[in-house]
Parts: C-alpha cells; structure tokens; sequence
C-alpha cells in the first residue's frame, strides 16, 4: 500500500469517527488490512496511470477504495462467521456493524466532499459507488442463500458479487481521468474485471474446498466449481459427498469421512479442472486486456498487480 494512500485512510479515520473506541476500532481494523497487503488501492491508482491520468486527489480515491473494499469484507465475514481472528470478529456484532456501515457512508461523504475541493476534476460519482456496491449485495445474496446449482449459476453470481467488486476499484480510478467518457476503454476494463473476480474467486473456492474445518464448502454444502465437478461424478467409488448433499447422512456423518473425503478431493481431477478454467479466463483477459491503449511501461505495471498473480 502506498504512503499516501495509508495516510489517507488514517486522516479519513480521524476525520470522520469521533468516538474513542469506534475510531480505535477502525484503526485496528485497516492496520490488518494493511498487513494483508490488500491491492484494491493499487488497482484504482493503477488503472488511473494506465490512461494517462493525472488527478490530484487520485491518492484520496484509492484510499476510499480501500475502505469501502474493507466494509465489505467485514460484512462477509459478518455473514459467513469467517475469519474469527480480525478486529472486526473479536467484537460484538453490533459493533462490527458499525465499522460496516461507519466505512460506507465516510466514504461516499467523502466522494461528494472531494467534488465540491475539485470541481473542475474528473472523480468518481457516489451514485455510481452506490450502483456497484448494491449490485455486489446482490451478488453476495445470491451466495449466502446457496442459490447456485449450476456452473452458469455460479458464474452469474460470481460475476456480480467478485466481478462488481474489481469494476468498483477499476471504476475508481479510471473515473479520475478523462478515458472515463470513453466508452470502448470502460467497456472493456469492466469486461476485464469480471474476469478478475473470477479468478480470484476461483482461487478462493479451491482454498475454502481443502480446508477442512467447519468452513470448508463441502461442510457448508456451497456449490463451487470443484465441487459442482464432484457432485457430477455419477459412477464415484466415494458417494460419501453426494449422500451428504442429497440429505441421505447429516453432518456428523460426514465429517466421520474427513481423511477420505480430502483424500478424494486431491485425488478427484477437481483442482486441476479448476485451475484449467481459471486460466483460460486468464487468457480472455490478457487478450481483452492487449486491446486497451496504453503507454507500453504502463500497461506492463497494471498487468503486475492485476493479473500476473493468476498464473499458474
């Protein structure tokens, strides 16, 4: 995370939350975001360099990416229980429901305080925020409800809830640059972000299939992609996951399984299968991506924080 950009969040922090404990709370909260090494920051100042961009408050916007970014996190792991050792799952719910929406709303005041210091820069507008954050809700509605039963399913949801998230960070930059009324880029950045969300849930999904605890997607009985490829498996030596998924053994059964199950997991094809579509959306975007217009040295610092992690 850039300097500036951490300052940012610091000030706006101080800024906007007045009550000793909340603000302390905030502060704990995007210091472990800060150790995770989150990108979301760099994505939007990156993408605003890729088109040439030159805004001054563009350090201020990718900080308030970073913090809406933040409260979404915090409200998934609200709703999937996750991640019980952050600052915002050590406290009563109703006090991470605080920084949740303390996080949203500094923010999108923060969008309309930076429009009336820069009137005559191009900047994100908080009804747009708005649209991408509310479509990322439906998305992540769509998840903590198991509604996928197909791959098309998951891919649609995934699209909103992943896939919108990175079309904010992207949108946050690109907003702070005159490309922003350029229809062709956006589409095609937009394009590019969907299959960014994608990936990085993919990697996600692989990651949640072989933990094994009480989090793990098949306990959970969640429809990813490497699961949805073992519960296709008809003639399976292992029937154990698809018992579980068709009611006919409960929990405790299942987890009677555990060494077999993740033994069959590894063994499956499911994670290479994963992988192989993982990296051919990594292929329509670096082909998506080799149509933007872009200084060359550019083009290759965007693609380092954006893509280059996806490659196998």
């Amino acid at each position: 995370m850039k300097a500036e950009v951490w300052s940012d969040i610091q000030d706006l922090i101080e800024t906007y939350f007045t009550v000793p404990s909340l603000k302390e709370l905030l502060l704990r909260s995007v210091a472990d975001k800060k150790e995770e090494h989150s990108i979301w920051g760099e994505l939007t100042w990156s993408v605003h360099d890729l088109l040439g961009g030159s805004n001054p408050a563009i350090h201020r916007t990718a900080a308030l990416t970073e913090l809406m970014l933040l409260a979404l996190d915090i409200m998934d792991d609200i709703q999937d229980q996750d991640n019980t050792e952050k600052p915002w799952m050590t406290v009563p719910q109703e006090q991470a429901l605080n920084v949740y929406t303390g996080l949203v709303t500094a923010s999108v005041s923060e969008l309309g305080a930076l429009r009336r210091q820069y009137p005559a820069a191009p900047l994100p507008d908080p009804a747009k925020v708005c649209e991408f954050i509310t479509e990322a809700i439906n998305g992540q509605h769509l998840d903590v409800t198991n509604a996928v039963q197909t791959e098309e399913d998951y891919v649609g949801m995934v699209q909103r809830k992943s896939g919108t998230l990175v079309q904010l960070a992207l949108y946050m930059g690109y907003a702070c640059t005159d490309a922003n009324a350029d229809e062709d880029t956006v589409g095609k950045l937009n394009r590019l972000a969907v299959y960014m969300g994608l990936m990085a849930q993919l990697d996600n999904d692989l990651s949640d299939l072989l933990r094994f605890d009480y989090k793990n997607d098949l306990v959970q009985k969640k429809k990813t992609i490497p699961v949805l490829f073992l519960l296709d498996e008809e003639d399976t030596e292992f029937p154990v996951i698809q018992q579980y998924y068709k009611g006919e053994i409960d929990q405790p059964q299942f987890l009677k399984h555990k060494p077999q199950c993740v033994q069959y997991v590894v063994d499956s094809g499911c994670i290479e299968y994963t992988r192989t579509i993982q990296n051919l959306y990594l292929h329509h975007a670096d082909e998506l991506f080799a149509e933007i217009p872009a200084a060359s040295a550019n083009k290759e610092a965007f693609r380092e924080i954006a893509l280059a992690r996806f490659e196998l």
